[in-house]
């Protein structure tokens, strides 16, 4: 099976949304034959292999379309981390004028987006914590979902409850800055948000149109 037919009987198979269709045959009233099972089986398992590590060819390809838009004129790259989890102490793009991390992907309007809340505002933190004088960007693809998590209500100690890196990063930084009694996340930000310059992804591509 090739992959433009794998793609067309998944296409089918999910119709009007794959929620919806797993609901319908939870209910046992419809069926499908075995030989349309193992075709849907067949074409799930050939998108999973060409999809294999799609998420880190993102990231990377992201990051190199963004560098070669991006830089000035007396701006020079010193490093690149192109591969998940590569850096320690580093981050994704850094020059000798700026430090940026780089997030790609859409928040879900109708999730809670745990994971995904947890995963930026650790690289948020680790940019408005660590001591460079550079100009500190957070580049994202959904700008504006990020930001209103940003301005929220929720506390961090419980965002960050699952990283004691970034945890411990941020208690010291509020305590060296006497801001230790700020609980919010939106606080921080408020507080901070000059620090770190959050930039939408899409407007970095702009300007090379």
């Amino acid at each position: 099976m090739k992959l433009d037919d794998a793609l067309k009987i998944i296409g089918l198979f999910k119709k009007e949304g794959l929620k919806n269709k797993l609901q319908d045959l939870e209910k046992l009233e419809n069926t499908i034959s075995i030989t349309d099972f193992e075709n849907v089986f067949s074409a799930a398992k050939i998108i999973k292999e060409a999809s294999a590590q799609i998420d880190e060819i993102v990231h990377a390809s992201g990051i190199m379309l963004a560098q070669s838009i991006w830089l000035t004129e007396n701006e020079i790259v010193k490093y690149l981390s192109l591969g998940a989890g590569n850096h320690k102490g580093k981050f994704d793009f850094e020059t000798n004028l700026r430090i940026a991390e780089f997030k790609f992907g859409k928040w879900n309007k109708s999730s809670a987006n745990g994971i995904r809340r947890r995963g930026y505002f650790s690289n948020y933190i680790s940019l408005l914590t660590t001591n460079d004088n550079r100009s500190k960007y957070f580049v994202v693809e959904d700008k504006v979902a990020f930001e209103h998590f940003l301005k929220g209500k929720s506390q961090w100690k419980n965002v960050l409850s699952k990283n004691p890196t970034g945890y411990k990063k941020l208690e010291t930084f509020l305590f060296d800055n006497q801001m230790h009694h700020l609980m919010k996340v939106g606080e921080i930000y408020n507080q901070f948000k000059e620090i770190v310059c959050i930039l939408d992804f899409n407007e970095i591509i702009k300007k090379h149109k």
